[in-house]
C-alpha cells in the first residue's frame, strides 16, 4: 500500500519527535508508544471529549473555589455523595457504551491486569509520599481550622456519614480513572501523527482538565491534585491498565475521609 508523501511527513514526525523518556522506555510491540492501535472513533467520542476539553474545565473555572454562600445552599452531605457518585456512574456508563458500540478491546481502555514497569513502581511510590506528606503537612498546620472550615461541606465529620461517604470514594476512584486515564488519554493518544509529544499531551491535559474539575476545592488543592494526576497518567500507559490507579485512587479518597473525621473531631476537642 502507498503512503502519500504527507501522511508519511506527519508518521516520521510522530517517531521523531517522540520523547527521549519514552524512547528509553517504549520498545516497538508496546501499543502505548508512540501509537496506540488504530481506534475508529465517532461522534459521540468526540462529543463526550469536547465535553471533557472543552465544557467541563470552562463550567468550573465559572464556577471557581466554593464559596460559604454557595455552601449553605448545597443538599445534606449523604445527598451531595450519592448525586456526584450517580453523576459520575453515569459519565462513565457512556463512556463505556461508546467503547462498546465501537466494539473497541476493552484491554486498550484498561480493562486488564497491569504490567509491572519500572516507572508503574516509581509513580506508586511517589504518589505515597507526596500523599502522606500532604496528610502530615494538614495535620500540623496552623491553617488546619480553616482547611476544615472550607471542605466542612463535603468531608465526612463522623462515622454515620462516612459510611455514606464510601460510595463516593468508590464512585470517583473508579468511574474518573475510566473517564480521564482510559477514554481521555487514548483520545488524545490518537493524534501522534499530526501533534509533536503526544505522549506528554496525552498525560497533562487529561491531569489539568482532572485537577481544574476540583476548582471548588481551591486553587492549592488543583495544584496537588494536577501532580497526582500526571502521576495517574504515567502509571495507566505504562501499567497499561486501569486496575492500579483505580485502587490507588479510591484508597487516597477513603483515607481522606478518614482524615477529615480525626480533624473535624480534633478540632472540636479543642474548641472550648
Amino acid at each position: 500500500m502507498q503512503v502519500l508523501p504527507e501522511a508519511e511527513s506527519h508518521t516520521n514526525r510522530s517517531k521523531n519527535s517522540r520523547s527521549p523518556i519514552f524512547s528509553i522506555f517504549c520498545h516497538q510491540k508496546d501499543y502505548f508508544c508512540g501509537k496506540l492501535v488504530n481506534l475508529d472513533y465517532h461522534i459521540l467520542d468526540h462529543v463526550i471529549a469536547f465535553f471533557l476539553l472543552i465544557t467541563l474545565p470552562l463550567m468550573s473555572l465559572r464556577s471557581g473555589e466554593m464559596s460559604e454562600a454557595i455552601a449553605e445552599m448545597l443538599p445534606p452531605k449523604k445527598h451531595l455523595y450519592y448525586t456526584n457518585g450517580l453523576t459520575l456512574i453515569i459519565g462513565a456508563l457512556i463512556v463505556l457504551t461508546s467503547w462498546n458500540i465501537s466494539d473497541r478491546p476493552w484491554s486498550v481502555l484498561g480493562m486488564r491486569w497491569p504490567e509491572i514497569h519500572i516507572l508503574v513502581i516509581y509513580g506508586t511510590i511517589i504518589i505515597a509520599i507526596f500523599y502522606l506528606g500532604d496528610l502530615i503537612s494538614g495535620l500540623i498546620s496552623k491553617n488546619r481550622h480553616q482547611q476544615i472550615d472550607e471542605m466542612s461541606y463535603v468531608i465526612p465529620a463522623n462515622g454515620s456519614e462516612y459510611k455514606h461517604y464510601i460510595f463516593l470514594a468508590f464512585a470517583a476512584g473508579i468511574c474518573e480513572e475510566i473517564i480521564f486515564r482510559g477514554f481521555l488519554v487514548n483520545y488524545l493518544l490518537q493524534w501522534d501523527a499530526y501533534v509533536d509529544y503526544i505522549e506528554y499531551i496525552a498525560i497533562v491535559i487529561p491531569a489539568f482538565v482532572f485537577a481544574i474539575s476540583h476548582l471548588y476545592q481551591g486553587y492549592g488543592a488543583v495544584i496537588k491534585i494536577f501532580i497526582v494526576a500526571i502521576l495517574f497518567g504515567v502509571i495507566f500507559i505504562y501499567s497499561k491498565s486501569l486496575v492500579i490507579v483505580a485502587i490507588l485512587h479510591v484508597v487516597v479518597d477513603l483515607i481522606s475521609g478518614l482524615v477529615g473525621i480525626f480533624m473535624v473531631k480534633k478540632e472540636l476537642e479543642e474548641t472550648p
